[in-house]
């Protein structure tokens, strides 16, 4: 029982360590089937060379949902 507890105890703490990365919708586009939000994660600022764009595939209610320039956030 102890060892199941402490087992128990682990994995909970070890799934709850979830981040996120979120992003402005930049555009969406379906290809296959599949549905795909277009994220820019980094705007440039200062002396970075420019956006950085992230692809998130999403179910297609989410797809419909959401318009782009919103802001989407992805589960890493």
């Amino acid at each position: 029982m102890k060892n199941f507890l402490l087992t128990f105890v682990l994995i909970l703490f070890s799934c709850s360590n979830s981040t996120y990365d979120c992003g402005e919708i930049d555009s969406k586009y379906e290809q296959n089937g599949e549905y795909f939000l277009v994220l820019i994660l980094s705007d440039a600022t200062g002396d970075e060379a420019g956006r950085i764009y992230g692809d998130a595939s999403v179910d297609k209610e989410t797809y419909l949902s959401k318009n782009i320039g919103e802001e989407h956030c992805i589960e890493e």
